[in-house]
């Protein structure tokens, strides 16, 4: 006996990005051939070889958490939670008319916390060697830590889990989401992935890898993912 499998279909969508922080302007954005590249702001690159990126601009955490509770979430869950409220609100999903049970996360990350691993390593160091990490640390920089941040939000208890393969993340996360659906083992899920990975140890990493551009004259015209 062959078993149907189920048809999947995109219901909601959010994004925040480079050339926009939410789907509409997003699209505008890229539709008119912009680009989010420019000099990098975060820290000082004068001992770089690569000075550009494409960083979020004017993201507001406390839009989408009370002050404290934004402290517990590295960036890239922060990102992660603003993109899956917007596409829950734009997929119209009231979840108290669903089975929960049913409803699952699937999020990608390649690079998970790395400013906060950054950042805590440096305060060891500069601390005497003195242990005296955040109690946050650690579940601020694991890679499936959106997945159940977005879980605990909406109260969902399907499926969840990351997905960790480098720069294809986002995508391998959501051909898993699509697959579990068709198969039956979920009603829907809430799929895609984030990175916040724009400071001295991810920059200086791809930097050494040989990754980066040095085209820094030109930072729009340096990476042109959609050019023909």
């Amino acid at each position: 006996m062959v078993r149907e499998l189920k048809r999947v279909v995109i219901t909601g969508m959010g994004a925040v990005t480079p050339t926009g922080n939410n789907v509409t302007e997003f699209w505008e954005n890229i539709s008119a051939g912009k680009s989010g590249v420019g000099l990098i702001t975060r820290f000082d690159t004068t001992h770089f070889k690569t000075k550009i990126a494409a960083e979020v601009k004017g993201f507001d955490p406390q839009i989408y958490f009370e002050k404290n509770e934004a402290r517990k979430y590295d960036l890239f869950t922060q990102y992660a939670v603003a993109a899956s409220d917007e596409a829950i609100q734009n997929a119209n999903l009231d979840f108290s008319r669903l089975n929960r049970n049913r409803i699952g996360v699937i999020w990608g990350s390649g690079n998970g916390g790395i400013h906060t691993f950054q950042e805590q390593v440096a305060e060891f160091v500069s601390g005497n060697r003195i242990p005296r990490f955040n109690p946050y640390f650690i579940p601020k920089i694991i890679a499936d830590i959106p997945s159940g941040v977005i879980s605990i939000r909406h109260g969902l208890r399907g499926l969840n889990f990351s997905v960790v393969s480098a720069c294809a993340s986002s995508n391998n996360a959501i051909i898993d989401a699509i697959t579990y659906i068709r198969l039956g083992k979920a009603d829907i899920i809430i799929s895609g992935g984030s990175e916040a990975p724009i400071n001295e140890s991810g920059v200086g990493g791809f930097i050494a890898s040989k990754a980066l551009s040095t085209n820094n004259a030109n930072p729009t015209g340096a990476s042109r993912p959609f050019d023909e």
